[in-house]
């Protein structure tokens, strides 16, 4: 069947086909996935992995999470996090699958599986989500879902959405459609409530609900049930946000405290502007199937065609202007907390819908390969970045047209000219794709940060009879977290404003001017102790090219008053002896494993680390007399210019906390500058949500203790009375002790309605059940699609396929040496050596791999 490319209805499919979940393809992807990722199958913990996002802010949470479950059970505060923060107030909840699977799996097992299970989601999903929503052939959707399972050779995964809603929908349509049989929808709406859990709210709404109705209401008339689609649409949907209402709740509550700026001024038309085309010019670069669109321009006739590129062309405008400066227009409204510019998140999705139309329309085009237009989109393609991500969109779309004369030809030779380029192109393709996340990203070894240090690990676990903080000098808090410590800052979300307003003031001598302080305060998503550039300061498992440090890099004394007692760094500190003792040196996994050092490569997997413990420390709680700074006078900075016995003795008031106190007695003044000691308090009981004090104070007082203020916490005496608690040295946790004598305190945190909306949670879950109760219809489910071709036998010999490999494993390697080698001198420059050997096998395999592709197409 041939059809006209300037007709769109020719387009339109003319026969029906049985649309069911095939075995043999969801194998095929696994093991596509499997084999890109070998290399980190076989070396396990010694193999590279990303730190970036992934590993970095959500794994080793996962795990201190499930410690807490094991030990105190359901907890409302989690501890290991920049001061404190509220369970639910992040990306995920305390009960996220993940948390149980960190508990049970190493997390670089963890890390492995959730990568192979992305790539394998993605490529099937599309595979039959396009055939479903256009009616496109099976073999196009085919090439498009392996072309779009490529993309998402990577190890950032907590975009789960982004490669798992192809997938949903098709469950979705499933579940809601009459015709399906029981077991098919009960499956579905299983699949759909596993990919829910394990997504993450913040990276998913408002923008894949709105999505997904935008599909079907504008591309999906010809679903089976049509008003049952629409309606299952929002009835998953509502599921989705009942499942995670308790999440919604805390972080809407938790808005007032967190560290993030929506105050924008508006520069101008014409430099919002030229921000905007900036910003649109860097995410169209990202877009790595950009060169197949580009061949689908004669084709905007058809009608999904035109509708999916308008489609993509609203969520670049929307997520455009809210990452450019022209969200400065929207000043003051609520709308700019929403995060709006995450709907950049579908255009990968959109990208691929494209490119399958475009696969498709081309295999049916009379005018087959356009290939004047193949050469205009190669000539336009370095207008979208540097040179080795030009090639990675040249071999894209190379793979595709290379599928496309496949697609159309009917009595091929042998072997197929056009097999072969297939099998070059999409090896290239994964090759270059892999080595944009390694040189783009943070790629390190698994073992040399996350294994050994054994001895330090044993300090940590002290932790839970006297809390205290580390800090992290260059070195990776992830590190330091993943050992069990508490660290001073990290990488995430979301951080407490007022304890970052501190951290500021500690690093102040490390930040030269007001554009650096700046610059530290806008970054919401960094909290490091130690700073490189004014903002963005990304590094591996430590700071690279980090300057030799000193004491002076710091103010020891804000240190001190954040409860930190242990400093950790990859190298030793000039100047410590004044505030620490001698370091205590840890080599690592690379010292401690004997089987590295037989195979010599102790230094790859060696991380040696400092441990300086400061002296005469400030515990977590203490008894402190009440200074109330005055009116216009920054807290913080008045901590800054402390010494170290005044902040030992003081706890730092604005006049807003005056009214938890009495007015004091005529004719005096208080002085807080007593030379009797306050009293003394020692910490009787720790967990999450209930710290247990007993002391004798000498006088009225300030019991403070050095958790992140929340108002969720409070201050129960042995008799029961709740006594206010207030906020205290900017960011702390103060109650007024009123009577001198011996107490017993508590402080206790609970967030009881949060609990509460975990039903509605189940509620939620329960929802995506409910169409499994809707009538059925006897008739066999089908959707529109166009009847395939007889696929000819592509009998390719292995060892074509492996001389493919060796020649695409050829011409990327003389790409790196021309492009990246030499060239990359940041902290992923260490990954260079290990991708010279692990990115041509990838390639090889593939390459293999693709002799089972062209049996399907």
């Amino acid at each position: 069947m041939r059809a006209n490319g300037n007709r769109g209805s020719a387009f339109m499919p003319a026969t029906c086909s049985t649309l069911a979940p095939n075995r043999r393809d969801l194998f095929l992807f696994l093991a596509l996935a499997i084999l890109c990722y070998a290399d980190k199958i076989v070396l396990g913990p010694l193999a590279f992995v990303d730190i970036y996002d992934s590993l970095e802010v959500h794994f080793v949470h996962f795990r201190n999470m499930w410690k807490l479950w094991t030990e105190f059970g359901p907890f409302s505060w989690y501890p290991f996090h920049a001061g404190g923060a509220p369970s639910f107030a992040g990306q995920h909840p305390p009960w996220h699958p993940a948390v149980l699977l960190a508990g049970m799996l190493p997390l670089w097992l963890l890390s492995l599986l959730w990568n192979i299970g992305q790539m394998c989601l993605a490529g099937y999903g599309m595979s039959r989500f396009l055939p479903l929503l256009f009616g496109i052939s099976r073999r196009s959707a085919l090439l498009a879902g392996v072309l779009f399972s490529i993309t998402w050779v990577s190890g950032n995964v907590h975009f789960v959405m982004s490669y798992a809603f192809p997938a949903v929908f098709v469950w979705c349509v499933e579940l809601c459609t009459a015709d399906s049989s029981k077991g098919q929808r009960v499956l579905a709406a299983i699949c759909i409530a596993l990919a829910s859990v394990f997504s993450f709210p913040v990276l998913t709404l408002p923008h894949f609900p709105v999505f997904h109705l935008a599909l079907v209401l504008l591309l999906g008339r010809h679903l089976p049930d049509f008003r049952r689609q629409v309606a299952g649409v929002f009835l998953v949907w509502t599921g989705f946000v009942l499942l995670f209402s308790p999440t919604v709740v805390s972080l809407f509550e938790y808005i007032p405290y967190a560290q993030r700026q929506w105050d924008f001024a508006y520069p101008g038309h014409w430099p919002a502007l030229l921000s905007f085309f900036k910003w649109l010019k860097g995410r169209l670069a990202d877009q790595q199937l950009i060169a197949l669109l580009i061949m689908g321009l004669p084709f905007l006739s058809w009608r999904p065609f035109r509708v999916s590129a308008l489609l993509g062309l609203g969520i670049l405008l929307v997520s455009g202007v809210f990452s450019s400066d022209l969200k400065g227009l929207f000043a003051g409204s609520f709308l700019l907390k929403m995060d709006l510019f995450m709907f950049a998140t579908c255009l990968g999705l959109v990208s691929a819908m494209l490119a399958g139309l475009a696969l498709e329309a081309l295999t049916r085009s009379d005018k087959g390969v356009r290939w004047p237009l193949a050469l205009a989109a190669l000539a336009v393609l370095p207008c979208f970045g540097a040179a080795h991500k030009v090639l990675a969109y040249a071999f894209f779309l190379g793979a595709g047209l290379a599928g496309v004369c496949i697609m159309r030809r009917k009595q091929p030779r042998y072997p197929s000219r056009a097999a072969i380029a297939l099998m070059v192109c999409l090896a290239a393709a994964a090759m270059l794709t892999r080595q944009q996340f390694m040189t783009s990203g943070m790629f390190a070894p698994y073992a040399q940060g996350m294994k050994g240090h054994d001895s330090l690990a044993a300090l940590a676990e002290t932790y839970w009879r006297q809390p205290f903080r580390t800090a992290c000098v260059d070195v990776h808090p992830v590190v330091a977290q993943n050992l069990g410590f508490d660290t001073v800052g990290g990488k995430g979300p979301l951080f407490n404003k007022h304890y970052k307003d501190l951290v500021g003031e500690a690093l102040r001598p490390q930040l030269n001017n007001a554009e650096q302080f700046s610059g530290f305060n806008t970054l919401w998503r960094q909290l490091y102790l130690t700073r490189l550039h004014t903002d963005h300061d990304q590094r591996s498992w430590v700071l690279d090219k980090a300057p030799l440090r000193d004491v002076a890099d710091f103010n020891w004394n804000l240190l001190y008053a954040l409860n930190v007692s242990h400093v950790l760094s990859d190298r030793e500190i000039g100047g410590m002896s004044a505030v620490a003792g001698r370091p205590t040196l840890s080599p690592g996994f690379g010292e401690q494993s004997s089987f590295v050092a037989r195979l010599g490569l102790s230094s790859t997997y060696s991380l040696p680390l400092y441990l300086y413990g400061l002296k005469d420390p400030l515990p977590r709680v203490r008894l402190t007399d009440p200074l109330f700074v005055p009116q216009g006078e920054s807290v913080p900075e008045r901590m800054g210019r402390a010494d170290l016995d005044e902040l030992r003795r003081v706890a730092y008031l604005t006049q807003a906390e005056a009214r938890f106190f009495p007015p004091p007695p005529p004719l005096r003044r208080f002085v807080p500058e007593f030379e009797s000691p306050v009293g003394t308090v020692r910490l009787a009981h720790w967990s999450p949500d209930r710290i247990r004090v007993n002391g004798i104070a000498e006088r009225p007082c300030v019991l403070l203790l050095a958790n992140n203020f929340d108002p969720g916490w409070k201050a129960v005496l042995s008799n029961g009375t709740v006594l206010p608690t207030f906020r205290a040295n900017h960011a702390f946790l103060g109650v007024r002790i009123s009577e001198p004598g011996p107490f017993s305190l508590a402080f206790v945190y609970s967030a009881p309605h949060i609990w509460w909306l975990c039903l509605a949670s189940a509620f939620g879950l329960g929802l995506l059940f409910v169409p499994l109760a809707w009538p059925v219809s006897e008739r066999p489910f089908s959707a529109p699609a166009i009847l395939d071709q007889e696929a000819p036998a592509f009998a390719v010999s292995r060892k074509t396929a492996l001389l493919c490999g060796i020649g695409a494993a050829a011409v990327w390697a003389l790409a790196f040496g021309l492009f990246v080698m030499g060239r990359h001198k940041g902290p992923q420059s260490g990954s260079l050596g290990y991708a010279l050997w692990s990115i041509p096998s990838m390639g090889v395999l593939v390459a293999c791999w693709t002799r089972a592709l062209l049996r399907r197409i």
